[in-house]
């Protein structure tokens, strides 16, 4: 099928389809400053929680719009209203995620100098990896697509895992001037070192085998002794 469009010319179905995207993109970043009532919010979050359903079994590229709009029982159209892509889906997800919670904060402002705190870290490691866990879709797309060069997802990324890494920079500059770790070391850096480790872990540890000692309970044990080595924890 063809569209007559001007002058005597024609658009083919697939130049029609990239059109009206272009058409919808810009009423979406039209309506983008204008709240949105129950109903639209409701759209809104039903096209977020069938990207993210979607994302559980299919790889970011794999999935269209045309899927999310399925999905949620509703159009491309529909969907154009509220985001102009589905990396914008999962980015909009990830607003409504995070990476740490009051009983995590809590184990980290502990006193991780006092004798037996290095019990601490495995507490802590249970908690990040249960709360990262609860998000593992979002943030696994994030994360590759981050890894992949997208600076959005970077940025996301990195505004998750601020509130937490500051927490754990406090305690790495305590054990600094306690004379537990080296002072030249960026209190910083430990703490992003501690959650990388941490996302790689909970990432991948769900799905190791027992096999050679390479569990998930063991790199749990080994991740925890980390933390506490680098906190200046003993014992």
């Amino acid at each position: 099928m063809r569209m007559k469009f001007d002058r005597g010319s024609y658009l083919t179905t697939q130049q029609q389809a990239v059109m009206g995207e272009r058409v919808a993109a810009d009423n979406a970043s039209a309506s983008a400053g204008r709240k949105l009532g129950a109903k639209g919010q409701r759209t809104r979050q039903q096209l977020i929680e069938a990207t993210v359903a979607l994302l559980e079994t299919h790889g970011l590229r794999d999935v269209s719009v045309v899927d999310v709009a399925r999905a949620a029982n509703t159009s491309p159209a529909t969907f154009y209203v509220y985001f102009k892509g589905v990396p914008e889906v999962v980015l909009a997800a990830l607003e409504g995620a995070t990476q740490t919670s009051p009983e995590l904060e809590a184990i980290v402002a502990q006193d991780w100098l006092a004798p037996g705190a290095g019990a601490n870290a495995r507490a802590f490691v249970e908690c990040y990896t249960d709360i990262w866990n609860r998000n593992r879709t979002i943030f696994v797309v994030r994360n590759l697509a981050a890894e992949e060069g997208d600076a959005r997802f970077y940025e996301a990324r990195m505004n998750l895992a601020r509130p937490i890494m500051g927490s754990i920079s406090e305690q790495v500059v305590r054990a600094q001037d306690a004379g537990r770790i080296p002072p030249d070391l960026s209190p910083r850096s430990c703490a992003g070192t501690m959650l990388m480790m941490l996302e790689r872990l909970s990432a991948i540890g769900p799905m190791s085998r027992d096999d050679d000692g390479v569990g998930y309970a063991e790199l749990k044990a080994a991740a925890a002794y980390s933390i506490a080595m680098m906190l200046g924890a003993r014992g």
